[in-house]
């Protein structure tokens, strides 16, 4: 939305004052591109104000709204990191991501008092309260917005300024805080629209959360920066999306397959759909039957590959090839590249499988405060995913492998070391292993493989509620199986398929 000195919602405020950027679906909101800027520039004054200054971080626990986008113009325009943050998590995984980015101001909403009060207990951190305040020096969102100076007053910032911190989980089971530049937000805009062709005209449906690169950034931050219109729902409701969609004629949406499946359950036949001219579907593998169910009704389909490192959007399948290049993730957006490399990093040809690496001005600018991470995947010009992937004869990339264990539940990804390590910390557990399985709803979830200490049991519920005590409900295995030995290597290293095979095996 910003590259170096362009402002582009002060840009469209100055061409289109009159037209909606933001629409809520719960409340009936809408806001205008000219009052988007001019609260946009109030809430920077009142957010320098509270002490924050160009670089801070600024951590947004809320649902998706519209003040969610004015902090992200704010934080842009100061110079700050707009650090939303998954209020999916337990406090505690929550606590250890403040503590790690040592935020100026903590936002939050209504549904995200407990957790705040939590988080403010025994930190002394700065608070901005979008509804009922936690304590009583919190500063209170609308009276600061209304009592600043909306005169702009830009500060110095180039394109490599970081203007997002989003933060994904580790392999290592601690959260990365992955920072995104105002270059990387401009580019990713840029190859978004070219390859989804967005026009002012767009209005596009956003019910993923926030928090996340893809309710972010695979359409929203891209239509704002084209002058559409971004209509927001706070949490993802089968029914009251296609509603939405037949009443406010949306033209654009993205979603994983998961909710995919709950629009055709909640009676997609029912409605009149035939405004959506762009459907993105990403966060994991798309089965065959359900992609037919939506081709055979006539929709266009528009299947990618993306991560919060780079783009998100990285690669682009235009609907006429989904059905050709079926599989595929599609070519590399406008402004990117993407190359397969071998063990000894050298180029493969076409049909060989190797790691998938990508370049271009769409790439992030590493891991906050984490330069053995960022050196890690950050090198000789090209961002290194981890993932298994492969290219045909007519350039189409098609993914082999995820990252290391990493598994998809519902559109999220869920790493098996940050739950083993809860695991491991219960009483009585001696080893333990997570592995994917396959869900007919949520696509995969975890089962925990666990080996007891001498003397004590293992009791699945017991194990369960102390899962659900520390992580967010997503990553909680929904099988445990006891086992007297995990299989491993001669270096003894756990060897998760065989972990898999012989856990399956036990569960039956």
């Amino acid at each position: 939305m910003l590259t170096g000195h362009a402002d582009v919602i002060e840009q469209w405020a100055r061409v289109a004052p009159w037209r909606i950027a933001l629409r809520e679906v719960e409340t009936g909101r809408a806001l205008r591109y000219g009052d988007l800027s001019a609260r946009g520039w109030r809430l920077t004054a009142a957010l320098a104000a509270r002490g924050v200054s160009p670089g801070d971080r600024v951590c947004v626990l809320a649902r998706n709204g519209i003040e969610l986008f004015e902090l992200l113009v704010a934080c842009l325009r100061l110079g700050a990191m707009f650090t939303p943050l998954n209020w999916r998590l337990a406090a505690a995984e929550l606590g250890s991501i403040i503590d790690r980015c040592r935020p100026a101001t903590l936002v939050y909403d209504d549904p995200s008092r407990e957790a705040a009060a939590t988080l403010l207990a025994d930190r002394k951190l700065d608070a901005v309260a979008l509804g009922e305040a936690v304590r009583g020096d919190d500063g209170r969102y609308e009276a600061l917005i209304a009592a600043a100076d909306a005169t702009p007053k830009p500060v110095e910032r180039d394109a490599e300024t970081v203007g997002m911190l989003l933060y994904t989980s580790g392999t290592t089971g601690k959260p990365k805080g992955v920072m995104l530049p105002h270059r990387q937000i401009f580019y990713n805009a840029i190859n978004t629209v070219y390859a989804c062709d967005l026009s002012p005209a767009d209005t596009v449906l956003a019910f993923l959360p926030l928090f996340h690169t893809g309710g972010l950034n695979c359409l929203a931050t891209p239509t704002l920066y084209r002058g559409g219109t971004v209509a927001l729902m706070s949490a993802f409701d089968a029914k009251r999306s296609l509603e939405v969609i037949e009443e406010w004629r949306i033209t654009a949406t993205v979603a994983v397959p998961t909710m995919y499946h709950m629009l055709l359950d909640a009676g997609l036949d029912g409605y009149d759909t035939s405004s959506l001219t762009t459907i993105l579907c990403g966060g994991a593998p798309l089965p065959d039957p359900l992609l037919d169910a939506w081709l055979d009704r006539g929709f266009r389909f528009r299947q990618g590959f993306g991560m919060t490192e780079v783009g998100p959007n990285c690669f682009s399948l235009p609907p006429w090839m989904v059905s050709h290049k079926r599989g595929s993730v599609g070519q590399p957006v406008l402004h990117g590249a993407a190359r397969i490399v071998g063990e000894d990093g050298a180029a493969l040809g076409p049909g060989e499988v190797g790691e998938l690496c990508l370049g271009g001005p769409h790439v992030c600018a590493g891991y906050f405060e984490d330069e053995a991470a960022t050196a890690e995947v950050l090198r000789d010009g090209w961002f290194h995913t981890g993932d298994q992937a492969r290219y045909d004869e007519d350039g189409f990339f098609y993914v082999a492998g995820r990252k290391k264990d990493m598994f998809i539940s519902g559109g999220e990804n869920v790493y098996p070391a940050e739950i083993e390590n809860v695991l491991l910390a219960m009483p009585g557990v001696a080893e333990a292993a997570v592995v994917a399985v396959p869900h007919p709803r949520w696509g995969e979830v975890g089962l925990a493989a666990l080996v007891a200490e001498p003397g004590h049991t293992i009791d699945p519920a017991a194990v369960e509620a102390w899962c659900k005590a520390r992580l967010a409900k997503f990553k909680v295995p929904k099988q445990y199986v006891a086992l007297d030995a995990l299989p491993k290597n001669a270096s003894g290293k756990i060897i998760k398929p065989a972990v898999r095979e012989r856990a399956l095996q036990a569960a039956r």
